[in-house]
């Protein structure tokens, strides 16, 4: 087992792929800008590789992992705790029952 791989889990290569794929599309971004004409259809494109490298990093850190402790679905869990809280506002505030939906 690598080094990499016991720090960022069994998705380290899908990781460092992305990471590459970011670096290479915002170093012809910046290749590009130093022209002296820029033309906003390459500078599009470079900008697009660089969100899909960012994608896959992400992808592999939130579904490449093995981990319980993952935190990809943190937003989630608090739209449903949040909905729980007003669903029981709303039946206290309307003299309905109390329990949890």
């Amino acid at each position: 087992m690598s080094g990499l791989e016991e720090k960022l889990g069994p998705g380290h290569q899908q990781i460092v792929l992305g990471l590459l794929i970011f670096a290479a599309g915002a170093l012809w971004g910046v290749m590009l800008a130093q022209g002296d004409e820029v033309d906003l259809k390459d500078l599009f494109v470079s900008a697009v590789i660089m969100l899909s490298g960012a994608m896959i990093t992400l992808l592999g850190v939130s579904f490449g992992t093995d981990n319980e402790d993952d935190r990809t679905n943190d937003l989630q869990d608090a739209i449903n705790e949040l909905t729980g809280m007003l669903n029981t506002l709303q039946s206290k505030v309307t003299g309905g029952s109390d329990e949890d939906e």
